[in-house]
């Protein structure tokens, strides 16, 4: 066979070696353009023999291939948000309660810096719809809801208290202190809800101490409000207890006041319990000292129910009628659907009269709502 001369097999090489430096110079090219960088071609993998260079031309990627695509960071989670996803009616509701909540108060919060995270699970609160009937009152529906958060950028014993409560019982401090039965207390019957904010300072634990709240109600104009509370407890036995709270309060549109308020309950056995109550309110514009006493009897049924039964009078001294109410109120409470939400429900009989002209006669009534609970509301 005929070999090539030497001048012909160099100008073969050089051809040869210029394309493959061509076709190197177009792979990186498309490399920087794949995946933003060129491929460092090591002094190892140096082209040394005319196979080395065919399998460059032919494969020259075949070390690097194509750059995978880089997978896309999830989305960061917002404790804050609702989930509504795959997830019944009552959990919905419950969900956009707490989401709600959750977002108003972590602003609030942000309002005195960002050194301390807000606990998005510390946000909690109660729902109450329903309504109430008697004879002598009418119709009274009932939309009230509580919720409350800690603020850890302000201090971590101040909680944001925002609600939609009677205004009047909360900030005298005469509501039902009872968050398992509704208890009446000093009612001002067709005294309208109203949404009130306000700080509320949480003492450390104690059977003694100091707590107080200041807020407005958010009307306009706005109404402050201001209270300040001292509270006693003792637990005389292992079945008796004993509370006494003096509160000192003031209203911009009715002036300072105060109220005097005990109660002493007694665990007869493990399904049943005893609660005497009685409440003294005095205030700047009435004449003299509303009050009010009551005995309640708690029974407990099986499946998480149980009933209560409560006596009370209600009056106040130095009125035209000094005994403005008396009556019975049974009420029965269970879960409904879930252990997180409540009914309840129950008649009352009463023999009001407020007015001198006004006869005593019996009134029926009766009482139907449901209670929602998200987050820990009962610490």
């Amino acid at each position: 066979m005929k070999t090539l001369g030497p001048p012909k097999a160099l100008l073969n090489r050089m051809i040869l070696a210029f394309c493959v430096c061509f076709i190197l110079a177009a792979g990186c090219q498309a490399a920087m353009a794949w995946g933003g960088s060129t491929t460092t071609v090591s002094k190892a993998e140096s082209i040394d023999t005319e196979e080395e260079a065919i399998e460059a031309v032919t494969q020259p990627f075949h070390k690097t291939g194509p750059v995978e695509d880089t997978p896309e960071r999830p989305t960061p989670v917002d404790d804050c948000d609702w989930m509504l996803e795959d997830q019944e009616f009552q959990e919905q509701s419950q969900e956009v309660l707490r989401s709600w909540s959750c977002h108003t108060f972590r602003w609030f919060d942000s309002w005195w810096g960002d050194d301390h995270d807000f606990n998005e699970r510390a946000v909690n609160g109660l729902l109450t719809i329903g309504a109430e009937y008697r004879e002598y009152d009418g119709f009274d529906p009932r939309l009230r809801l509580k919720v409350r958060a800690p603020l850890p950028n302000l201090n971590s014993r101040w909680d944001l208290i925002l609600g939609r409560v009677d205004e009047e019982a909360y900030v005298s401090d005469t509501q039902g202190q009872d968050s398992t039965f509704y208890n009446p207390g000093i009612v001002d019957r067709g005294e309208d809800a109203s949404w009130l904010l306000g700080l509320g300072h949480r003492p450390k634990g104690g059977k003694s101490g100091w707590d107080w709240s200041l807020g407005v109600r958010l009307r306009l104009p706005p109404e402050p409000y201001a209270k300040l509370s001292w509270f006693y407890n003792k637990q005389y036995t292992e079945n008796t207890d004993f509370r006494f709270r003096q509160t000192f309060f003031w209203r911009s549109d009715e002036g300072f006041g105060t109220t005097s308020r005990g109660d002493m309950a007694y665990g007869i056995n493990l399904k049943n319990v005893l609660r005497w109550e009685g409440i003294l309110k005095v205030t700047e514009i009435t004449e003299g000292t509303e009050w009010y006493f009551g005995q309640t009897w708690y029974h407990l049924l099986g499946n998480r129910s149980a009933f209560s039964l409560l006596s009370f009078v209600r009056g106040k001294t130095d009125a035209a009628v000094g005994l403005q109410d008396i009556g019975f109120n049974l009420i029965w409470r269970r879960p409904f659907t879930r252990d997180w939400i409540y009914i309840s429900m129950g008649p009352s009989i009463t023999w009001p009269r407020e007015l001198l002209e006004e006869k005593r006669e019996l009134s029926l009534g009766f009482g139907l709502w449901f209670e929602l609970e998200f987050g820990n509301w009962r610490y």
